[in-house]
């Protein structure tokens, strides 16, 4: 009995990787790897909380003290969004065609219409950037808190009925942060600011 309990496991367990391997689209339900959120030259990679939304930067790939080959996405083609943390607010404010990346060897190297810094594993033959977020409209979330989306083009909805804005949550990754208010009432970047 125990022999064929065994046999049986053994042949579904070669049935599903035969299903996998010859259906590309059972493969493309979940996304590996992860992004995080960072600062323009990947000093404080997955820190969370920033002082202006200018400064926040998109990184595809390792976390801090990881290798560069940790966390990658599968190479290919995607679009990034900025939301509140419920995803129920769509806060970028260009057109998703200048939200494009390209990811290569796991990393971000190539970007549409997007202020770029160097990615943690920019001394590499992988040579990969950091992708400035703004511009995104400020959050409703009274703790100032957002969601960065990055889904592969090809499993984005371009109808915009399914998920959050066509990123559908299965074929996404997402990373939350926070953008602090100022201390004395003026972004950081704002010169004709008036402390009060």
């Amino acid at each position: 009995m125990q022999r064929r309990n065994y046999l049986v496991l053994v042949v579904a367990a070669v049935i599903a990787l035969i299903t996998l391997t010859l259906n590309p689209a059972a493969m493309a339900q979940n996304l590996s790897g992860a992004i995080f959120t960072t600062a323009m030259n990947s000093s404080f990679v997955n820190g969370n909380v920033y002082d202006s939304k200018e400064e926040v930067y998109l990184n595809g790939g390792p976390r801090p003290n990881a290798p560069c080959s940790a966390a990658g996405l599968p190479d290919g083609h995607y679009y990034f969004q900025v939301t509140d943390p419920s995803g129920s607010v769509l806060l970028s404010s260009d057109d998703i065609g200048l939200r494009q990346v390209y990811i290569g060897g796991g990393v971000i190297v190539a970007v549409s219409g997007h202020a770029t810094g160097f990615g943690k594993c920019k001394d590499t033959k992988l040579n990969n950037i950091t992708v400035q977020l703004f511009p995104f409209d400020p959050t409703t979330n009274p703790g100032g808190q957002y969601k960065v989306w990055m889904t592969r083009i090809s499993d984005y909805d371009m109808t915009r009925t399914k998920g959050s804005f066509g990123f559908i949550p299965s074929k996404t990754k997402t990373d939350n942060f926070k953008v602090a208010p100022p201390v004395d009432g003026c972004p950081d970047q704002d010169p004709s600011c008036t402390p009060g």
